[in-house]
């Protein structure tokens, strides 16, 4: 996984940062950071407790006060009621009437810019207990349903789970003023993005998960698999842990929509949903000040005292099957068993808090485990194994994590877990190692830990050897290292950082909206003005219509003598740059006299009058056509009507003969196939075209071709006019072009008004380019 800098770079960065001067965030996440609790001594009264959980969510979010204005949207959480002080017996509250809620509603909002919203009990039932709790959250950590129904219940559950987000999303609207941006927090919410978009369809919408996301193989089991990502997709950015998730995201829209992506997001055709890695991390000023708390320093005295002698190994998870207990503990009784020397000298002590709804199962079966190594390993005077099923107070926590010899996390897996980053933070006198799964989201950005793999026991077992006999030296090295990305990666720096990209995400999309039509009378008056011209076509979809079958897409009369004019003006260096191959370009526009062409997206030029065609990728890698074939070649005999198209430089599978849904869908399989089996190990990228698919070296486009023309001389009128997604590389360096100003620049994009395009201007078919050929052919 990219460290959050490098992020950055899955969205291209502005010339000019975005103004978020007395902005405001409205931030949405399942639950407020308070716990209510109601006082019924004499007087009503209401106290407000930071709640337990998600604390590196809530730090980040706290830490946008300093340049925002925030609220906070989320549900009150369970209200407990305390009757006494002498008692002081909690109980929960099941309903409150209006005025209670008016007035948890006005303390909140002045107290903490909280807006609370109220569930009743059938609707938590439904939404958390069940929707999120029995279908999502397995479903996220690839644990797949074993129970069959009719699915009456899962109905009534994505009912609630419907109904509950539509309530948080009548709250958003409500509160929501002009220029808000709206960031929503995890799988709790993910219908809330769109039902936001369908009612305000400017707004500035952020969606982080802080879970894992499956593989599309995973994902598409889901039956309500559609609109849980229709709802994704109304955001402006969709922010994941690490890169894997977010490339899971991304391939899941394809396989299921068919939607264009890109590795900076995806396009549903009417709107453009960036996406992002950010990992979070935690708010170390805060950790760093409770452990060297007093009450922290007696509790490590006391462990000391109580395990002297003793290497001590720690662990604190959830109880959840994805959190790896069971495999830790199994792990612990192989590295007894290999290494005996250890007996006696290590004890292991796992802190577990209460998980899922049906944990129960689990405590027993780690129980029994845990009796089991203490029954063969143990003594009347020593156990291997100390396991705690409860909520440890903080300080215990950090006297536990400061005193360890090493921290030992097994999960199978896991979003993002923070106890790796607060056991680095503890151990800055001590440097004990920490050993980590290699499925935890951490993983990726915390190369120095000593990475296992879960399932192997002997692995771990040798590791955790590995750990306890590790030189004070190598041990500082690796400490300083983790520290110093924990340091650096807070739980600030990832708020802050999802909030810029998601505000240079919407100044894209804007950039990209709203393509007016072409001024005709602008553009001839900067034409006939001009010394130096540079003019520069796509030829399918923009000299000549689209056709069905390549070969019959034959040059238009009209164009071609409109062009040969253009050539014949000493004044213009005209360019026809195509993804076609040179022998197409050579039988229909070779004749043209003082005509420069550019065959397969850029792979090979050839200058005005010139007889020889220059290979552009004569020393790049060919090598990936292979294995692009094979993939083709498969989904070639499984698709009636389709074929492939071999370029020098590129391959094209072609599925306009096909049957539209088949080859639709056929498609969609095959750019997924390219993009896990492909992509991720070779220079190449995927281009998707008009029922094509398109592979080709990253290195050679279209946009390269402009960006070597425009430095052979010094042009005062530039015009480039394309149709499809190889021809926004052109507009894009046109974009960046130092020299020419907005007046001499003319970016034309062939299509509908609701494209999304970084070209300047825009005409809706092939004839209204070739009328406009035509009236600059014939200015004198």
């Amino acid at each position: 996984m990219p460290d959050t800098d490098d992020s950055f770079r899955i969205l291209p960065l502005l010339a000019k940062e975005p103004e978020s001067e007395a902005g405001r965030i409205i931030n949405v996440t399942h639950l407020i950071p308070f716990q209510i609790t109601r006082h019924d001594a004499g007087t009503v009264r209401w106290s407000y407790s930071p709640r337990r959980g998600h604390g590196a969510m809530y730090a980040g979010i706290e830490s946008l006060q300093g340049d925002w204005q925030t609220v906070h949207i989320g549900w009150s959480g369970e209200i407990h009621k305390q009757s006494t002080a002498v008692d002081g017996e909690t109980t929960t509250v099941n309903d409150l009437s209006d005025s209670d809620k008016a007035t948890l509603a006005q303390q909140l909002k002045e107290q903490h810019g909280c807006i609370p919203l109220f569930l009743d009990g059938e609707s938590v039932a439904g939404h958390y207990d069940g929707y999120c709790k029995t279908m999502l959250w397995p479903l996220f950590h690839y644990l797949l349903w074993n129970d069959a129904t009719d699915g009456r219940l899962e109905r009534t559950q994505w009912e609630a789970y419907l109904a509950v987000n539509q309530k948080y999303a009548e709250l958003v609207i409500q509160h929501y003023q002009h220029g808000d941006i709206v960031w929503v927090h995890d799988y709790h919410l993910l219908l809330v993005p769109d039902l936001v978009r369908q009612r305000l369809p400017k707004a500035h919408i952020g969606l982080f998960i802080h879970a894992p996301f499956p593989s599309s193989e995973i994902f598409r089991c889901l039956p309500k698999r559609q609109e849980i990502l229709k709802g994704m997709l109304g955001a402006n950015l969709v922010g994941f842990q690490t890169y894997s998730y977010s490339r899971h995201f991304i391939s899941t829209c394809t396989r299921i929509f068919g939607y264009e992506s890109t590795p900076e997001g995806v396009d549903d055709g009417d709107h453009f949903c960036h996406v992002g890695t950010f990992p979070i991390g935690i708010d170390v000023d805060r950790v760093e000040a409770m452990r060297k708390e007093e009450g922290v320093q007696i509790k490590m005295k006391a462990i000391a005292d109580m395990y002297h002698g003793k290497k001590i190994i720690v662990g604190r998870d959830k109880l959840d099957l994805v959190k790896g207990v069971l495999q830790k503990l199994a792990a612990f009784e192989k590295f007894l068993m290999d290494y005996p020397e250890w007996r006696n000298q290590v004890v292991l002590i796992q802190v577990t808090d209460s998980g899922s709804l049906d944990s129960k199962k689990l405590e027993n079966k780690v129980s029994d485990i845990v009796a089991h190594i203490n029954g063969t390993y143990g003594s009347l005077e020593f156990s291997p194994v100390h396991h705690y099923h409860h909520q440890v107070a903080r300080d215990e926590l950090y006297a536990l994590l400061s005193i360890a010899d090493a921290a030992l996390i097994t999960a199978v897996r896991d979003g993002m877990n923070t106890t790796s980053l607060e056991y680095i933070m503890c151990q800055q006198e001590t440097h004990a190692p920490l050993i980590l799964s290699e499925f935890t989201g951490t993983a990726g950005s915390m190369s120095s830990a000593l990475m296992v793999n879960p399932w192997d026991y002997a692995g771990i077992a040798k590791t955790i050897n590995d750990a306890l006999l590790m030189s004070e030296e190598e041990k500082t090295s690796r400490h300083l290292q983790l520290l110093a990305h924990v340091k650096s990666h807070t739980a600030s720096f990832w708020a802050k950082s999802f909030v810029k990209v998601l505000l240079q995400s919407i100044a894209i999309s804007e950039q990209t909206s709203n393509t007016p039509l072409l001024r005709t009378d602008f553009l001839l008056q900067s034409y006939e003005g001009a010394n130096r011209r540079l003019l520069c076509f796509d030829y399918d979809g923009t000299l000549t219509p689209i056709q069905k079958t390549p070969a019959a897409a034959v040059p238009p009369p009209d164009m071609l003598r409109a062009l040969e004019k253009l050539c014949a003006d000493p004044r213009n260096d005209v360019w026809v740059i195509s993804g076609r191959d040179e022998t197409a370009l050579d039988r229909w526009l070779g004749r043209v006299d003082r005509l420069g062409l550019s065959a397969e997206h850029g792979c090979f030029i050839k200058y005005p009058r010139g007889n020889k065609w220059i290979n552009l990728t004569e020393h790049v890698d060919m090598s990936w056509k292979h294995d692009v074939i094979d993939i083709f070649t498969y989904y070639t005999e499984r698709t009636s009507g389709s074929f492939i198209e071999h370029k020098r430089c590129s391959i094209t599978w072609h599925y306009r003969l096909a049957d539209p849904e088949y080859g639709a869908f056929q498609a969609k399989e095959c750019q997924n196939h390219l993009e896990n089996a492909i992509l991720s190990k070779l220079p190449v990228e995927v281009l998707v075209g008009k029922k094509n698919l398109e592979v080709r070296p990253t290195s050679i486009n279209k946009g390269e071709v402009i960006k070597r023309l425009l430095g052979t001389n010094d042009y005062d009128f530039v015009m480039c006019v394309g149709d499809d997604k190889t021809d926004e590389d052109m507009f894009k360096k046109l974009r960046k072009a130092k020299d020419l100003t907005d007046d001499q620049l003319f970016s034309v994009m062939v299509g509908s008004e609701d494209r999304k395009t970084t070209a300047m201007w825009r005409v809706q078919n092939v004839q209204e380019v070739i009328d406009t050929l035509v009236l600059m052919s014939n200015t004198v």
